[in-house]
């Protein structure tokens, strides 16, 4: 899958350091360490290239870590800035049915923090595995 160059600015007044995506108008995100912004960008992305498939649209081109650079239109974002490549994680968003064994307690603490979060308990352990293995 291809990735996007993502601008990552410093920390602001807020403390966290912003992501956005040249290439990807709309998508934008934010985190508290790099890594964490590192982490929030790819989300995002994949949340938003995502969405846009499942609209029927066209995923944006992605430019060069050359052309962002040279593009006076993100001059400004730019300036203190680190560019990033981010490679959206690689859903295909077929879902398979698996079997697997887990502590009782630990499946009932799942099961507290997915409805917390307003996700199924699939989706907690999808997003934790994500997580975990950096897709």
């Amino acid at each position: 899958m291809q990735g996007y160059i993502a601008i990552i600015q410093p920390p602001d007044s807020s403390g966290e350091y912003a992501v956005v995506f040249p290439d990807v108008p709309g998508c934008a995100s934010c985190g508290e360490t790099f890594a964490s912004a590192v982490e929030a960008g790819r989300e995002a992305l994949s949340l938003h290239l995502g969405s846009m498939r499942a609209d029927g649209e066209a995923l944006p081109v992605a430019r060069s870590y050359e052309t962002i650079l040279a593009d006076p239109d993100w001059a400004e974002e730019r300036q203190g800035a680190t560019l990033q490549l981010i490679t959206p994680r690689a859903l295909t968003g077929e879902r398979v049915r698996v079997n697997i064994t887990i502590d009782k307690g630990l499946l009932r603490q799942a099961d507290e923090a997915a409805q917390a979060r307003g996700l199924t308990r699939s989706g907690l352990i999808e997003d934790a595995l994500a997580a975990t293995i950096g897709a």
